[in-house]
């Protein structure tokens, strides 16, 4: 694969994201959901990223792991804490019964396992949930894979460290509530590329101040079809979504009445 997330995100188009892979139709955040994903030929799969107690990046949105996996039954305690536990720990789980009996046996990936998936087709967008900017860096690096990914984060921090180490990645800054233009500023002395917001405040008046700026507007998370529909409207460059099969279809509508005059 060889596409280049630089340029990629500055296609005049909507782009279409899968949303922890194709998340309604498998387990989030596991090979089979990006496997669905890229059977979809979304332009991105996104994925969660935290770390392991003993320091391995991987696959995962949660502080702990009771809601996807069987760890209650599995360490007999609750609310386990993703971070107290080893990679080989984290091996032990069932990350995929939970969703449906097929997918029994499904494990926890390690970020360097899913991107080595994904990335043979599509690109992928890795939002940080925890971790250090240098274990990331150097794992993209080491995978040759720096410029077919694009690296989000709410910890607008964590970003600038990442521009630090490696000056050649797409970075997309997080963030919910109202967008301001001092934030924007803050984004683009650190280079971002992307402004991911939570679509319950994104406005027309937000994707314009964006666009102003000279970054792309991409949106979270958006599963509604006249909400789609709408922020076609208003210009977004991207739609982060659980259904990312019925997004695209809105999208190909939208652009084939655009062309039809």
């Amino acid at each position: 694969m060889t596409l280049a997330a630089a340029s990629v995100i500055r296609e005049p188009r909507v782009l279409v994201l899968a949303h922890r892979g194709d998340s309604r139709a498998a387990p989030e955040n596991t090979l089979p959901a990006f496997a669905s994903a890229l059977r979809l030929d979304v332009d991105l799969v996104e994925l969660d990223y935290v770390h392991s107690a003993d320091g391995v990046p991987i696959v995962f949105h949660d502080d702990t792991l009771d809601r996807v996996t069987d760890a209650r039954s599995v360490f007999a305690e609750d609310h386990v804490s993703v971070a107290t536990k080893p990679l080989a720990e984290l091996g032990r789980l069932d990350a995929g019964k939970w969703f449906g009996a097929k997918f029994a046996g499904t494990r926890i990936p390690t970020l360097e396992d899913a991107l080595r998936f994904i990335s043979t087709v599509t690109l992928t967008m890795i939002e940080r949930k925890a971790g250090d900017a240098a274990t990331l860096v150097s794992l993209l690096q080491r995978l040759k894979l720096v410029e077919q990914v694009v690296v989000t984060a709410f910890d607008w921090r964590f970003l600038a460290d990442c521009r630090e180490l490696e000056p050649r990645l797409v970075l997309g800054a997080l963030g919910t509530k109202t967008l301001t233009a001092i934030q924007l500023n803050q984004a683009t002395r650190f280079g971002a590329g992307v402004i991911g917001w939570d679509d319950g405040f994104v406005t027309r008046e937000h994707v314009e101040l964006v666009h102003d700026h000279g970054l792309r507007a991409w949106v979270w998370t958006v599963d509604d079809r006249r909400r789609t529909e709408q922020l076609i409207a208003y210009g977004v460059d991207g739609l982060i979504s659980n259904l990312p099969a019925e997004v695209q279809a809105v999208v190909r509508q939208a652009k084939g009445a655009v062309e039809s005059g």
